[in-house]
């Protein structure tokens, strides 16, 4: 397989699975940019003889565009409601896919022609055999036929200005709620955290955890593929417990001062110390920041985190990139003092719970801009989503209570 990429001057990488089996990333041409394929050995087989050269990628779009001399640009859709092919049954004209059927080319396809001799037709259905070697989200799709484009930007306009027509209408018309599927890779890497093997079978547990941060915690696992619900879901999971673990420092610092052997309780500048520190507790001790530092240094410690970044190499180069993919974050030197990356760990992640709930202007006067849905940036998201999961589940941990016998 390798042999027959090189010979079609396609360029290839490799990498690996959770299970560390080896995959051949293929590069795709999108653009300025480009995206790959992932091909495992078994299914190797299925991609002989396949001319990658002969599609292009469309921006953040789960889309290729057919580059021969019967043009064609698909797309996966999404949709909500209910299975695709029971919400495709509302179409006049739709009739499923039959594989033992030779008859008709048309099963498990929904033609849709214009009256004006429009130079371009649509079909909504089961994706082409091409699609689903292309993409991993295929069943569905909105193929666009016979529009020929000279570049990558000309067919990205036609694909967002005409698709989103073709399926607002099919929503008008039929009450289908169908939108075109966004690309979730991240420069050909496979983002997601390595769990380590375990060859024992499960025991019954002996911590209980506290219901409300677990209930966030589930909502969280449960938005994957919504980024940005599931980053604020894991942060309020930390915040939960900001009170407990920053009010343990104004804890520490007032025990340290009435054991002081000093102190008087006599003397009003020893009550007065007492005081101030009291006055600062409020619902947690220090502003937001502070209190998020407070509640991941008690939880987990400076190793646990390289650690983390040691088993998952391909998050380790998200954060550690010279160009973040969230414009004005900064890159985490994770080769630098263990004690220095929490403290770099916090900020990042506070800048961007600030940049997901508003727009926030700093000391600065610099205004920083939301993370819009379905942006690139905020898919990136899914590398720090991969971390936040790991926080979460360390803070649960940590303020979890022995479960009785």
């Amino acid at each position: 397989m390798e042999q027959e990429i090189k010979a079609l001057g396609v360029g290839y990488k490799w990498s690996k699975y959770y299970d560390d089996s080896a995959c051949l990333m293929v590069e795709i041409k999108c653009g300025r940019r480009s995206r790959y394929i992932s091909i495992s050995e078994n299914d190797a087989p299925d991609y002989l003889g396949f001319k990658f050269a002969k599609f292009r990628g469309l921006g953040e779009y789960e889309a290729y565009e057919t580059l021969t001399e019967e043009p064609c640009v698909e797309v996966a859709l999404t949709g909500n409601g209910g299975p695709w092919q029971r919400m495709l049954d509302r179409i006049p004209g739709w009739s499923p896919e039959d594989p033992s059927s030779r008859v008709s080319r048309n099963q498990g396809v929904v033609e849709i022609r214009g009256d004006r001799g429009e130079n371009w037709s649509a079909e909504l259905g089961v994706s082409s055999n091409d699609f689903r070697l292309l993409s991993r989200y295929g069943m569905a799709t909105l193929r666009l036929k016979g529009r020929k484009n000279r570049t990558h930007d000309e067919a990205l306009k036609f694909l967002e200005t005409v698709g989103n027509s073709v399926l607002f209408e099919i929503d008008l018309r039929y009450g289908i709620s169908l939108t075109m599927r966004r690309v979730r890779s991240l420069g050909g890497l496979r983002i997601g955290r390595r769990a380590a093997r375990v060859d024992t079978p499960p025991t019954l547990p002996k911590l209980q955890y506290a219901t409300e941060p677990l209930s966030l915690y589930w909502y969280a696992r449960s938005a994957q593929g919504m980024p940005l619900l599931e980053f604020l879901a894991y942060y309020q999971v930390l915040e939960y417990y900001f009170p407990r673990y920053s009010q343990r420092n104004l804890l520490d610092k007032l025990r340290n001062e009435l054991r002081d052997p000093t102190f008087r309780t006599d003397d009003d500048r020893d009550l007065s110390r007492i005081l101030r520190i009291s006055q600062q507790s409020g619902r947690g001790y220090g502003d937001e920041q502070s209190q998020l530092k407070s509640t991941v240094r008690y939880c987990v410690t400076e190793d646990t985190i390289s650690g983390f970044f040691d088993v998952n190499p391909e998050v380790g180069e998200h954060f550690s990139s010279k160009q973040q993919s969230i414009v004005g974050l900064v890159p985490l030197n994770l080769g630098g003092k263990k004690a220095d990356l929490i403290n770099a760990i916090c900020e990042r992640i506070y800048e961007i719970r600030c940049r997901v709930v508003h727009s926030k202007e700093d000391g600065g006067g610099r205004a920083e801009s939301l993370l819009m849905p379905f942006s690139p940036e905020a898919e990136s998201l899914r590398a720090e989503n991969v971390l936040m999961r790991f926080l979460a589940q360390k803070v649960l941990i940590a303020g979890a209570s022995d479960l009785p016998a």
